[in-house]
């Protein structure tokens, strides 16, 4: 797994596996990724915070992409 400072500096996503049950926020949380995402995607619909996710969910975490003219 690409270090999470890479992972928002180059605006790349990035897919994670929960080893436990938990919600989208927990997940965060744990990835002190707080605050520093455009969208969550769990097993390819848009998620919410509440969310909760299990081993076998697939969660996409789209960072905040800065740029444009």
């Amino acid at each position: 797994m690409k270090q999470i400072s890479e992972l928002l500096e180059t605006g790349i996503y990035e897919t994670f596996t929960p080893e436990k049950t938990m919600t989208v926020a927990d997940l965060l949380k744990e990835l002190n990724l707080e605050g520093k995402y455009f969208g969550i995607l769990v097993d390819g619909k848009k998620a919410d915070p509440d969310t909760k996710i299990t081993p076998e969910s697939e969660v996409v975490v789209l960072p905040h992409i800065a740029g444009g003219k």
